[in-house]
């Protein structure tokens, strides 16, 4: 199973393909996204991820899957919480019974809860109304 050190050379064969197929078939959202993730996944090209994503959405905007990759690419380059949710949310109405985009989502709504728990986690406003700075405060009496 080994590559023989050959991935570079083979990713590349694998790259011109999809360049090939993307420019004979410019509106095919299977060519667009496959691309994205061949980008996102393999040459960890976010930024070119992104377009090809967004062109593979604009060739069909009902694709759940495409819709939550999108989301997550957004997240990890932009930590646009809005824009990310915007995209997942319309990944699960499009796609409601696709573990996929399930996870995904669930994935996302997971790191941006820790990112709120960890601004907030020094602010007494984010604490508990019957608690104050350590001491729990009496309801009766």
């Amino acid at each position: 199973m080994g590559s023989g050190g050959n991935d570079g050379d083979s990713n590349h064969g694998v790259e011109e393909y999809y360049k090939k197929m993307v420019q004979q078939n410019p509106g095919n959202p299977l060519f667009l996204r496959n691309y994205a993730q061949f980008l996102y996944q393999c040459k960890q090209d976010r930024e070119g991820a992104e377009e090809y994503y967004s062109r593979a959405i604009l060739a069909d905007p009902n694709d759940g899957e495409v819709l939550s990759q999108y989301g997550k690419l957004v997240w990890e380059l932009h930590r646009d919480e809005e824009r990310a949710s915007s995209y997942f949310e319309r990944a699960v109405q499009a796609s409601p019974d696709d573990s996929h985009v399930q996870a995904a989502y669930a994935s996302f709504l997971w790191d941006t809860e820790e990112d709120e728990d960890a601004a907030g986690s020094n602010d007494p406003q984010c604490l508990p109304q019957h608690f104050h700075f350590g001491a729990m405060a009496t309801t009766g009496a």
